[in-house]
């Protein structure tokens, strides 16, 4: 789970077509916020993936709902309230449920900064209290946020080829450091390497808050950047892909 910044409300959805669909819904039960521009804004906002777990939406089966983080059965009045709406998958959906978030707070990614309250450890994410009912426990139990077949294994499954990429490139950068010769062999692939890594801790790409963690705390990446940076060949666009992912990885500690 990452930050999220929410963009202003879709123009179409002006104060009377609020009006509009919110008295719809009482009448007919419909799912009044299916708009394409309100689903569209939703995925753009979330780099068309799952607010909560990450997952990519849209793809593989996996259609985007349209999330009430204020429960739409208690809370009609806000079923189209641009604030309390958020781009979830099914289970998410389906797990969060009914919960009155109002009695209940769970983490909510376009008000609340998931990495001030939850942490990585040993490749499952926690809550940095862990208090029984602290926002972090309730929001992590609750989404089943380290579902061994749906989220777990998959995270675990990209980790896996993220590191058999980075050793290869390690290796490659020491052999660079190395070389006698002055000749910068691998030198393209070691750089083009690193940063197509860096990108898997990207806001676009899956998981990328636990990436982030797992990659930046990696010793083999840690050295490739320290040769590259005493070569001449971190670049700026390196840098700032490292920046990113700094800036949304969960801690590896509380």
């Amino acid at each position: 789970m990452i930050k999220l910044i929410r963009p202003e409300k879709p123009i179409e959805l002006t104060e009377e077509k609020e009006k509009e669909l919110i008295l719809d819904f009482k009448n007919t039960k419909k799912a009044v916020w299916r708009q394409p521009y309100i689903v569209e804004r939703l995925l753009n906002m979330s780099h068309k993936k799952c607010c909560y777990c990450e997952t990519a939406l849209e793809t593989q089966g996996r259609p985007m709902h349209v999330e009430h983080f204020h429960c739409k059965d208690d809370y009609p009045d806000e079923v189209v309230n641009w604030n309390n709406l958020l781009p979830s998958c099914s289970q998410c959906n389906s797990n969060k449920g009914t919960l009155d978030t109002k009695l209940y707070p769970l983490l909510n990614p376009t008000v609340d900064d998931p990495k001030n309250y939850l942490y990585l450890n040993h490749f499952y994410i926690k809550s940095k209290d862990n208090a029984l009912d602290s926002i972090g426990r309730e929001t992590v139990e609750l989404l089943d946020l380290n579902n061994r077949d749906r989220l777990l294994n998959p995270r675990l499954s990209i980790v896996d080829m993220m590191r058999y990429k980075l050793n290869d490139i390690h290796k490659k950068a020491v052999e660079l450091k190395n070389r006698d010769d002055g000749k910068q062999y691998n030198k393209s692939r070691i750089v083009n390497g690193i940063k197509d890594i860096l990108k898997m801790a990207q806001p676009t790409a899956e998981y990328s808050a636990f990436m982030g963690a797992i990659i930046l705390d990696d010793e083999d990446y840690f050295e490739t950047k320290e040769i590259l940076m005493e070569l001449g060949l971190w670049d700026a666009e390196m840098q700032g892909l490292h920046d990113v992912a700094d800036s949304i990885k969960l801690d590896t500690h509380k």
